[in-house]
């Protein structure tokens, strides 16, 4: 199979300490890049190593957008504002309810082949319009999980400095033992890896390979038949030494979701049928 292109799943951004402690290391091949969602480009993140599909349905000045729109409803819900409120001062509700408009039209039957080829063009359009805005609220919860995590550690950091002061001196006194373990991310609150990879696929080519990682590893690991396959190593950049490691399958994505096989008329039947190569890594003997 020839493969043009990998992605390194679920996560968008780097996987956080917490992640990789709970799931293992995943080997550092430079050729399985992270998926961009189609915002501007930022000062503290490279895009060096990263993929970003040539046909996201936004501009980045739209993803952005977006992705603004989604922070104000995240402050809006954290300060018990309804988050209704914040959606009729939003100027782009109106784009929103467009949208909702046209897909009830959808529904509706087509009465020659010119209305149902455009029916299917804009359907199609507003699809592809969804799984950006969800990547995009993946990117979004990312961050938010990545601020928890500095959070923990700089309250881990202030608690060893206070055990420091209280139980050393001429009047030792009890440190702050009572508070517990260290506090480490809730592994719960990481989205869904099969959000991620539905949407991602939207703006992969049938054939493409994805490098599992986290949660989404270990299930597949069950799921699919892996076998050795070295001579993906140039793909993935991978050193000679290592490419006994590589391990991979060829499925199609229900198989993966855990889905049955969907009839020909069932929603999205297209997507669910594409054929990708997933890979992942064997352990370290």
């Amino acid at each position: 199979m020839h493969v043009s292109i990998c992605l390194r799943l679920p996560f968008l951004r780097d996987s956080l300490p917490d992640i990789t402690r709970s799931y293992g290391q995943a080997p550092h091949w430079p050729g399985a890049l992270r998926l961009w969602p189609g915002l501007p480009q930022q000062e503290d993140i490279s895009l060096e190593g990263r993929y970003c599909p040539p046909d996201y349905p936004f501009s980045p000045a739209q993803a952005r957008a977006c992705l603004e729109d989604l922070r104000s409803m995240d402050a809006a819900a954290l300060s018990g504002l309804p988050l209704e409120a914040t959606a009729e001062c939003n100027a782009r509700t109106g784009r929103l309810i467009t949208e909702m408009a046209s897909l009830k039209s959808l529904n509706t039957h087509a009465e020659n082949q010119n209305t149902r080829a455009a029916e299917a063009v804009q359907q199609q359009r507003l699809e592809r319009e969804q799984a950006q805005k969800a990547l995009i609220w993946l990117w979004l919860q990312e961050e938010r999980l990545a601020e928890l995590v500095s959070l923990t550690a700089r309250f881990a950091q202030t608690t060893r400095a206070l055990n420091t002061v209280l139980e050393e001196g001429e009047n030792p006194r009890q440190g702050l033992s009572f508070l517990g373990p260290e506090l480490s991310l809730d592994l719960s609150l990481v989205p869904p890896w099969r959000l991620s990879v539905i949407n991602a696929a939207c703006f992969l080519p049938e054939g493409s390979a994805i490098l599992a990682e986290g949660q989404m590893r270990e299930d597949l690991l069950e799921r699919l038949s892996f076998t050795q396959a070295p001579q993906y190593a140039a793909l993935l950049a991978c050193p000679d030494e290592e490419s006994g490691r590589i391990l991979a399958a060829s499925a199609a994505l229900w198989q993966v979701l855990g889905r049955g096989i969907p009839a020909e008329n069932a929603p999205l039947h297209d997507l669910f049928c594409k054929n990708f190569l997933w890979l992942t890594w064997q352990e370290d003997a």
